[in-house]
């Protein structure tokens, strides 16, 4: 007869601890594994206007956890489309990053370009590579995709009743909260 209370108890903890709502679950991508998530989108190359050709490679990545940011310096190679004349630099910024819903991607926000150096940049156009450089940068880079989360992880987070929530950058790497999906 004890043995049958017990299996009874036993039965209505698990029922009411499966209608307790669940709290927050946190998950952390460590700081190799966003290396190499960053370092699989490089080489990079495209055109910065119609005179410009960039090509950016071997970014490093490195956390920022006391302002919540990621840093990234980037190896930068433009060659101007008319003479092929070529200049090297690199590109030191942080931002922050964000979940976008709407295509669930990991996106950079907030981008600030830390410094941006060439070698080879004729003096009387330094004056522009420094002062519009880091400004342009900021503007094409802030919003850009850092990972696309897939369809298929976010199901299975989905099935649990959890949604993503908050992203933190810790000494550890990207902790991201999955937060319980509220009831209808």
């Amino acid at each position: 007869m004890h043995r049958i209370y017990g299996w009874l108890l036993v039965a209505v903890l698990a029922a009411i601890a499966g209608c307790a709502a669940p709290g927050p679950r946190t998950t952390t991508i460590s700081q190799e594994k966003l290396q190499s998530l960053l370092a699989a989108r490089f080489p990079y190359t495209g055109r910065v206007g119609p005179l410009f050709e960039l090509q950016a490679q071997a970014p490093q990545l490195r956390l920022l956890p006391a302002q919540n940011r990621l840093g990234t310096a980037i190896q930068v190679q433009v060659t101007e489309r008319l003479t092929r004349t070529v200049f090297t630099g690199v590109l030191d910024m942080d931002y922050g990053v964000q979940f976008e819903p709407s295509d669930q991607t990991l996106r950079m926000a907030d981008v600030r370009v830390n410094s941006l150096s060439f070698t080879g940049v004729p003096e009387r156009y330094q004056t522009v590579v420094q002062g519009l450089g880091p400004i342009l940068a900021e503007r094409v880079l802030d919003g850009i995709k850092l990972h696309q989360v897939s369809a298929k992880d976010l199901a299975v987070v989905d099935g649990w009743g959890y949604a993503p929530g908050s992203i933190e950058v810790t000494a550890a790497g990207l902790r991201i909260t999955l937060n319980p999906k509220k009831s209808p």
